[in-house]
């Protein structure tokens, strides 16, 4: 999936970057891509679901982590909050049929993009308007390998969101300015 070509192309001005600092660690596997970490079983793939959480930052963007104890760390240490957008499990670890779901950070302020593409992802590091910070988790890349919600993902004057088949329709429906930037991947709908 790619963001529209009017958007990779605007020059995008450095900024000071908000310094979260070292204390927002991502909590699961930072590889750089799903291969370099071996497979796990589909069995065992339903022991490794997590949830995923949305928060918006102090800059009102928006921050996606599978991790409890990151959630709890943007809240308390850095004042962002926890909405209440509904959204579903990945994987901690990888899985047959599942794929990475990476999280970069926009160079400017703090507002996350996630994509599964590592295309996109290295086009937008080397832009240098993205910093990767990590592997949020390993998502279905097909109902098959388990993926049984839709997500997609959104876009707003340079903040980015995610969300299930659903919210997406609430979203476009009822805040005006957010536009599809199209189907992300799949989220398991059950823990496990």
């Amino acid at each position: 999936m790619a963001l529209s070509s009017g958007r990779m192309t605007r020059p995008v001005g450095l900024g000071l970057a908000v310094a979260l600092g070292a204390t927002l660690s991502l909590g699961v596997a930072t590889a750089q891509s799903a291969s370099a970490a071996p497979a796990t079983s589909n069995t065992g793939v339903a022991a490794q679901r997590v949830k995923v959480h949305e928060l918006v930052t102090k800059d009102g963007g928006f921050f996606y982590t599978a991790s409890e104890s990151e959630r709890r760390r943007a809240i308390d240490e850095h004042g962002w909050s926890a909405t209440r957008t509904p959204l579903s499990y990945v994987s901690r670890a990888p899985f047959s049929g599942g794929k990475p779901l990476f999280r970069l950070r926009w160079a400017k302020s703090a507002s996350y993009l996630v994509t599964a593409s590592v295309a996109e992802r290295e086009r937008l590091v080397t832009s240098g308007d993205f910093r990767y910070d990590g592997i949020l988790g390993y998502a279905p890349g097909s109902a098959a390998a388990g993926g049984d919600v839709k997500v997609f993902r959104l876009s707003n004057n340079n903040k980015w969101r995610m969300a299930i088949e659903s919210h997406t329709k609430k979203i476009l429906a009822d805040e005006p300015g957010w536009k599809l930037d199209g189907p992300l991947l799949r989220q398991f709908g059950q823990a496990g």
